[in-house]
């Protein structure tokens, strides 16, 4: 009878040829190299480096933000004293005599006096300096509007709290004699309001003109003159005739008189001197509102 419970001597596992493995067995032993190998790996063989952070601690972060925070303090320190500063300078300023005008003065003043350029600026010693200031061009148009002779004016400062009234006037070309008094006619035909009792300096004297296109061609045509014929003129009246709206009559220095018409006036007067030359000493009336015609003065009876 067989004994199947007997067992069978041990025998070492003795690694199989790969002739007498089963495929399944194959993979396993492959696999199993493959992890070995990767366990022992060279001891010098070089490792990836990795990209390493730089770590800033909060020890080195502390003292930049202190600092950061301090000058920002300072900034803001700085700001406030500042405008309270400006504040307070201010106050003491607009509270001192130095905001207020010390002085008045005028320049370019011939024809009009420097009191009535201040009377008609309206400022006075005392008025706030920066208000007025301000209002430079209102108190210049208030100038020109009272002051007929000023052509412009100009309000600036003289020094620290002072006004310089700068003023630029229209020049006299002559004098409207009216009731034995003199009116300033200025350049731009303007017959100045306030008279004087004389004239002063050589403008003509002009007589029976009214504001309007005859005054002003009058001005543009003597304004042609030479100044020898200038000088030798005394006194020009308007005559105005039926036949000319712009007839006029001259008084000269040497006694002669001269008829003339306005528009023509500056061309026919440059032959004055060679019509006084044909008279021969005598003297009358020159024609010259059309042609150069003389007739001498009649002889008074004795």
């Amino acid at each position: 009878m067989a004994n199947w419970n007997k067992r069978r001597p041990y025998q070492k596992e003795s690694k199989q040829s790969p002739q007498s493995m089963t495929p399944w067995e194959k993979m396993q032993q492959a696999s199993n190299g493959n992890s070995v190998e990767q366990e022992v790996q060279p001891k010098n063989q070089p490792k990836k480096k990795k990209r390493e952070k730089k770590v800033v601690s909060m020890e080195d972060k502390l003292p930049r933000l202190k600092e950061l925070r301090r000058k920002k303090m300072y900034r803001r320190l700085y700001t406030l004293i500042f405008l309270f500063s400006f504040a307070i300078f201010l106050i003491v300023y607009f509270i001192s005599p130095f905001s207020r005008i010390e002085t008045i003065s005028v320049v370019g003043a011939n024809e009009v006096t420097d009191q009535a350029v201040i009377d008609a600026s309206r400022l006075k010693s005392g008025d706030s300096l920066w208000s007025n200031f301000f209002e430079r061009k209102k108190i210049a148009q208030k100038i020109e509007n009272q002051l007929e002779q000023v052509k412009s004016a100009t309000l600036q400062f003289d020094g620290l709290n002072s006004f310089k009234i700068a003023v630029k006037e229209y020049k006299t070309v002559a004098y409207l004699a009216k009731d034995n008094e003199y009116h300033n006619i200025l350049e731009n035909g303007k017959i100045v309001k306030e008279s004087r009792k004389v004239s002063i300096g050589n403008p003509p004297i002009f007589v029976d003109f009214k504001e309007g296109p005859a005054l002003d061609e009058m001005i543009l045509q003597y304004s042609q003159l030479s100044t020898n014929i200038k000088n030798s003129i005394s006194e020009i009246q308007f005559t105005q005739s039926d036949s000319d709206d712009y007839l006029i009559t001259l008084n000269m220095n040497d006694g002669n008189q001269v008829v003339a018409s306005i528009p023509s006036f500056a061309e026919q007067m440059a032959y004055y001197p060679d019509a006084v030359k044909k008279t021969d000493g005598q003297k009358g009336i020159i024609n010259m509102e059309v042609g150069i015609f003389f007739k001498a003065f009649e002889e008074k009876a004795k």
